[in-house]
């Protein structure tokens, strides 16, 4: 009962932190004079059924400021986003508001529960991206494809809590992750569901290929423990 008391707080401490989604099903205007819109659709999936269903908390940018120190931004990531319908594959709507310039995506939070089993995850991407001014732009899907890890390969998320990150095959997993071009299905989406996009100019410029590598390096480096203490998720040892 204690470590699910422990996970729950560090949890509720991490949310009041975020930065709400940019735009909801309620919301009357896209207002982009200060902030830009970015949207992205992320598919979430598993190779096979499972009662462990991964879904995203939150959305990390990084930048950096005048003296060249990082600055981070959280999004959490809200109801309107999705749902976790199947045990397989799921996909999420996500809208970001960011004033124009020069970011990396750099990680999507998320949870993998099932009673009473409580696992968290981290999808690493560290992509850099360009927001324009006063513009609502399309980046793309990412797919994220949660499967056995082989080697040395990241992980998908922390080894700790061992049993709860073994069952629900967190800690022994890693993530497939690609960028494509959904844009004829995603954006009338987007705009279906929510109203304030219906006749907003929505352009389209994907985010570059996943880096391997550069990510591995980063992950062997310890980057994932600073990006899960700083999004205040949960601060684990990942390797």
């Amino acid at each position: 009962m204690r470590r699910f008391a422990w996970v729950g707080v560090l949890f509720l401490v991490g949310c009041a932190n975020m930065t709400p989604m940019a735009v909801n099903k309620e919301t009357k205007n896209v207002d982009v004079n200060s902030k830009s819109v970015v949207l992205m659709t992320l598919d979430l999936a598993r190779p096979e059924s499972s009662r462990f269903i991964p879904h995203p908390v939150s959305v990390t940018f990084t930048k950096k400021d005048e003296q060249g120190k990082i600055e981070r931004q959280t999004f959490k990531v809200d109801d309107d986003a999705g749902s976790t319908d199947s045990k397989l594959d799921n996909k999420f709507l996500l809208r970001f508001a960011l004033e124009p310039g020069r970011y990396e995506m750099s990680t999507v939070f998320g949870m993998a529960n099932a009673f009473p089993i409580i696992a968290s995850f981290q999808v690493p991407l560290l992509m850099p991206i360009n927001v324009s001014p006063k513009s609502v732009t399309y980046v793309g899907r990412v797919n994220a494809l949660m499967r056995p890890r082989v080697g040395n390969e990241f992980r998908a998320g922390p080894v700790i809590p061992l049993i709860d990150q073994s069952v629900a095959g967190i800690s022994g997993g890693t993530f497939d992750i690609i960028v494509v071009d959904a844009s004829k299905e995603d954006i009338p989406e987007f705009k279906s569901t929510f109203p304030s996009l219906e006749t907003t100019d929505i352009r389209t410029e994907l985010l570059p290929a996943f880096d391997r590598s550069k990510v591995q390096k980063w992950w062997e480096g310890g980057g994932q423990t600073a990006e899960a203490t700083d999004s205040s998720n949960v601060k684990q040892a990942q390797k």
